[in-house]
């Protein structure tokens, strides 16, 4: 991605985001889509690759996976539950490297509590090899006034 194409993508994002899920400068910046099954409870996000996400190995940036797994849990959560929850813990094991096509991350609930939800997300390529599994703790977080 050239400057150019950059710049009009940060303007694009800020222009377009909202302080509201699915609709954060980040979500908007790397393109992420968003896709929920009520039913199995997941939420599956894609995105496409771009050299943004890349570390200086030049393979994506191991928080990118992560921060993408987040947020499939976290939007789960927002979709299903009537009150915000926030992750307590995360731990993303890393299976396998890439550089280019889509990133499609799929969340589920592994025990769905009322305060305290232990969630799972995979992160796939497009041929639908695993490339991380990122567990997560949540917690129910009740805003005092």
């Amino acid at each position: 991605m050239d400057k150019q194409e950059f710049m009009a993508r940060v303007e694009e994002a800020y222009d377009t985001f909202e302080m509201k899920p699915e609709s954060i400068f980040m979500f908007k910046m790397l393109d992420f889509n968003f896709d929920y099954d009520e039913e199995a409870k997941t939420c599956t996000i894609t995105c496409p690759v771009t050299d943004i996400m890349y570390n200086p190995a030049g393979i994506v940036h191991g928080g990118i996976f992560t921060f993408i797994a987040d947020t499939a849990m976290g939007h789960l959560n927002f979709r299903l539950k009537d009150a915000p929850y926030v992750s307590l813990e995360l731990k993303t094991s890393f299976f396998k490297a890439t550089t280019a096509g889509t990133l499609i991350a799929t969340a589920r609930y592994v025990k769905e509590g009322y305060k305290i939800c232990f969630m799972e997300a995979e992160v796939k390529n497009e041929e639908g090899e695993l490339l991380c599994r990122t567990s997560g703790t949540f917690y129910r977080f009740d805003k005092k006034k």
